[in-house]
């Protein structure tokens, strides 16, 4: 099917040798297991033509045997039966055992809810299987808490329903397992704030007499059993090794920029209108709400035969629609955000449009995955964008098709987050001294000095005015922070610096699938106020940034070369924001906000006075540019946006008193992003070099040392300097990681 349907796209009169690369991933065959199962379970699976893989059976056991597990295999390996299977036969075994499912979004907890209520009913169980969270009516919860044995829900509203344990009293003290699905989703601040979160659960589960075995299910990553340790607090087994059967693959690396009289949405749609005539079932990935609905609606106009598009805008409704049709074949293409990436049951499709890189290779093997019927070829088009992470794979395609993974870091032991759980976990059962940590214990006192927790004979317990739950957001580093509200409505609140960064007064911003217009940022109450209105532009706020190094923690030295780890203080100043229409800018409009200061994680590169081949008026922008490429290239290393990272460069710094590169984490605290590019500094600065290098623009461009996100807008910029520069420092450190 691939070959052929490669074979079409270059007869189209518009193909103008976009294709620069074709690789083929040979099929893989089964390697199936056999494991003795409980005769009902055995029965149901027989009747469903169900066998075993190595992989699955490698779970089962570890289960079985009472470990903690986590199952890193790829889409449609099978995950989920894996896990499901000794579940299962424990609820055949035990008619009071309980699981709790646990998924990062509402929409996998009601796609798997059928899944769940498919097998009890093939096996005869009797479960109540329920979805609760903030959608579940209220006359219905009781009956749920009351009668329940499996229930399914997220981070969100588990967070807020742990302070009423006492109503969940039978189903705590029967909870036999946790299962954790789509675990990679839990990185940065919402990682670590789960992470908190499923310890304050362990101390209720203690006080009903439980502690259920941890079940992960995951997406390749680097790190798999670290992960899982800082996630859960708990060492788990791993299972890896992928043993279902995967038919061939070919990868298809197309270059837009060589046709430059046409889009890349526009090239996009070609091909997936082009597919979807032949009844190749395609699903087409977009960074963008907005350009999703672009490339469906030029396929469309280009005779693309049942192309529709999705993103999280849409009412659940029609995301069902749309995924039904999906699986039963009536839908022949569909354009997506990510909200396709995670594992929602369509089926497997024919062929995957990857509409630039996704940020990381987790989610490009994850969105990538999803093509692939059984051992059927499949295609997969990649389409990197003008950025550097992007045409570094155009470049080289043996580092997008590897088996190199980023590593997922979490750092539960962020001191403000750490704070506002202990306030949670005051207010759910009184602390007691020993549960502390001697890191904990200070962070204690000082909530009791400001009033919000009391010493009483029981324990500590909280004595705040607000709910303590109420303080908290999973997905934000603090809850008192800034609200956004459309007509008197709360859409979400922000932590300080993120609104100063993305909710300025003039800037656009994308809340479920829908743009909205900040009209003014009242930082003093807390409050930004937005319309509600379709544009055609987007905004980038423009800042810069100051640093000082606090505390220095390890430090490599090279000939020359020192790099340093350590905690940064950081200032950002918000100087104005271009509105850019496409990717030309239209307008340059001051700001005028206060700066952030913010203490984080970081690491430093210490330059001599001197490089050879770098001229002293060239040293700044080869520093700069150098700064731009490290970051470009750190989401191959660790699994974070480049958002995520901060840099600053200068030819002098105060305290180390020589050229300087400093990278942090772009968040209070840090969020361990530093520590993990510290490790493996001297790949990072091998490939910044290869990307430079490799990039064929003479003076520097968006591919190569251009960054989107520089409060400078670029400035200043030295193509053959940072290519000296990140030469200097890859060859000097080249034996590092020897």
């Amino acid at each position: 099917m691939a070959t052929d349907t490669i074979a079409c796209i270059k007869g189209e009169a518009w193909y103008r040798n976009q294709i620069v690369h074709l690789e083929t991933i040979p099929a893989t065959d089964a390697i199936p297991a056999d494991v003795a199962l409980h005769p009902t379970m055995e029965r149901y699976l027989r009747a469903r033509e169900i066998s075993l893989y190595r992989h699955q059976v490698a779970v089962i056991e570890a289960l079985r045997a009472g470990k903690d597990v986590i199952i890193t295999t790829p889409t449609a390996s099978g995950k989920t039966l894996a896990f499901n299977v000794p579940i299962f036969e424990t609820f055949l075994k035990n008619e009071n055992a309980c699981a709790l499912y646990i998924y990062p979004l509402k929409a996998l907890a009601n796609d798997q809810y059928d899944k769940l209520k498919d097998m009890e009913e093939g096996l005869g169980l009797d479960l109540h299987p329920s979805v609760y969270d903030g959608d579940t009516p209220t006359a219905k919860r009781a009956r749920i808490r009351g009668t329940a044995r499996v229930i399914l829900t997220n981070p969100h509203a588990l967070h807020y329903y742990l302070p009423w344990h006492h109503q969940w009293s039978r189903f705590y003290a029967n909870l036999r397992y946790i299962v954790i699905d789509e675990a990679h989703q839990y990185r940065g601040v919402f990682g670590a704030n789960v992470a908190l979160l499923l310890r304050r659960l362990y101390r209720i589960l203690a006080r009903y007499g439980s502690s259920p075995q941890i079940v992960l299910a995951s997406a390749s990553v680097a790190n798999p059993q670290a992960f899982a340790r800082d996630l859960t607090g708990r060492d788990v087994a791993v299972v890896s090794e992928a043993t279902a059967a995967r038919g061939e693959r070919q990868v298809c690396f197309w270059d837009a920029l060589l046709d430059n009289a046409s889009a890349i949405t526009t090239q996009a749609a070609r091909i997936l209108a082009t597919l979807s005539q032949s009844n190749v079932q395609t699903l087409c990935f977009t960074r963008s709400r907005v350009m999703a609905e672009v490339v469906a609606r030029r396929a469309r106009d280009l005779g693309g035969k049942d192309v529709l598009s999705y993103r999280a805008g849409y009412l659940p409704r029609e995301r069902r629609e749309i995924e039904a049709g999906l699986r039963d074949g009536s839908i022949k293409g569909v354009v997506s955000t990510s909200a396709l990436e995670a594992g929602i049951d369509i089926g497997s499709l024919d062929a995957v449009i990857l509409v630039g890189f996704p940020g990381s290779l987790l989610s490009a093997w994850q969105q990538a995955g999803r093509a692939g019927r059984g051992t059927d070829p499949s295609l997969i088009v990649f389409m990197p964008q003008e950025n550097p992470l992007d045409r570094y794979f155009m470049h080289h395609p043996d580092a997008f098709l590897g088996r190199e993974r980023s590593q997922i870091v979490i750092r539960p032991d962020n001191p403000r987050i750490v704070a506002s759980h202990m306030l949670c976990a005051a207010a759910e059962l009184p602390l007691r001294d020993e549960e502390l940590s001697a890191e904990e214990k200070p962070l204690l006192q000082s909530l009791v000095d400001g009033g919000l927790i009391a010493a009483t004979p029981r324990g500590f317990i909280y004595r705040g005015v607000r709910r303590a739950h109420e303080l908290v957001r999973m997905d934000s580093l603090v809850g008192e922070g800034v609200k956004l509200l459309h007509a008197g409505k709360l859409l979400e609140t922000m932590d300080p610096i993120r609104a100063r960064r993305d909710a300025y007064p003039g800037a656009v911003l994308l809340h479920r699938g829908e743009t909205y217009v900040v009209e003014n940022l009242d930082l003093e109450n807390g409050v930004a106020q937005v319309r509600q209105e379709e544009v055609d532009y987007y905004t980038k706020g423009l800042r810069t940034s100051t640093s000082e190094i606090i505390s220095q923690e390890e430090t490599i030295e090279r000939d020359g070369v020192t790099v340093a780890t350590g905690r940064v203080r950081i200032t950002e100043s918000f100087i104005g924001y271009q509105t850019m229409h496409y990717n030309r800018a239209i307008s340059v409009d001051p700001l005028d906000l206060p700066p952030y200061t913010y203490e984080t994680d970081g690491l430093w590169i210490i330059l001599p006075a001197v490089i050879q081949n770098v001229a002293p008026e060239a040293l700044a922008g080869g520093l700069h540019g150098a700064e731009h490429a490290l970051i470009a290239m750190a989401p191959l290393l660790v699994l974070c946006d480049q958002e995520d990272i901060g840099g600053v460069s200068t030819p002098f710094h105060q305290q180390t008193a020589a050229p300087t590169i400093l990278i942090y984490d772009e968040m209070e605290g840090g969020a361990g992003l530093s520590e993990v590019l510290f490790s493996a500094i001297a790949r990072l600065a091998q490939r910044a070099e290869r990307l430079v290098a490799d990039c064929p623009c003479e003076n520097g461009c968006p591919a190569c040392i251009y960054s989107p996100n520089c409060g400078s807008q670029n400035r200043p910029l030295d193509k053959s300097a940072t290519i000296e520069i990140l030469r200097f420092i890859a060859v000097r450190l080249a034996r590092i990681e020897a």
